[in-house]
């Protein structure tokens, strides 16, 4: 008798928060980010909701640029839905979002888990690539959006179940 294996299933995660460079990516003549930019963010944000997860995102709700909110209304959303997510994801940027490492900071002294994805032959931050020493946090080098959506799934598994337990440091 043989058993037929079983689907593997997406981690349940209810809500993401999904961050990266933004203002750095919007185009000044048109206002907007480059429809490939939006694709990165939108195939993550599809492939979250897919699975029923609530995907907070600066990105979609602003319009990819063409309705930025006031500086102190976006930080205040951002910085909420940090807080309300289970699990922040963000691309730390390449050169750097400076707004997107200070949500990593919110998100790091929340206690939020963690999965940053870092395009593979770029150099980050020491204080990125080492956080996993402090905080609760995969890092996923990747080559291109295909392979992140691969292997999401298990980064986020893998945040959530260490989700509780003690941070070593030192």
């Amino acid at each position: 008798m043989t058993t037929t294996p079983k689907p593997r299933t997406a981690p349940a995660v209810g809500s993401v928060f999904l961050g990266g460079p933004f203002r750095q990516l919007v185009d000044p003549r048109t206002g907007v980010m480059s429809s490939g930019d939006q694709n990165v963010f939108s195939r993550l944000i599809e492939h979250f909701e897919s699975r029923g997860t609530t995907v907070y995102n600066a990105h979609r709700r602003e319009a990819w640029g063409a309705e930025f909110l006031s500086p102190a209304e976006a930080t205040r959303l951002d910085h909420d839905e940090i807080k309300a997510a289970d699990v922040f994801v963000a691309f730390p940027g390449v050169p750097a979002s400076p707004g997107t490492h200070v949500e990593i900071g919110w998100a790091s002294g929340m206690g939020k888990p963690m999965v940053l994805l870092l395009e593979r032959d770029e150099d980050y931050a020491f204080l990125v690539t080492g956080l996993e020493s402090q905080a609760n946090v995969e890092i996923l080098r990747f080559s291109g959006t295909e392979e992140i959506v691969e292997r999401l799934d298990g980064a986020v598994a893998r945040v959530l179940g260490r989700a509780g337990e003690p941070t070593v440091i030192g």
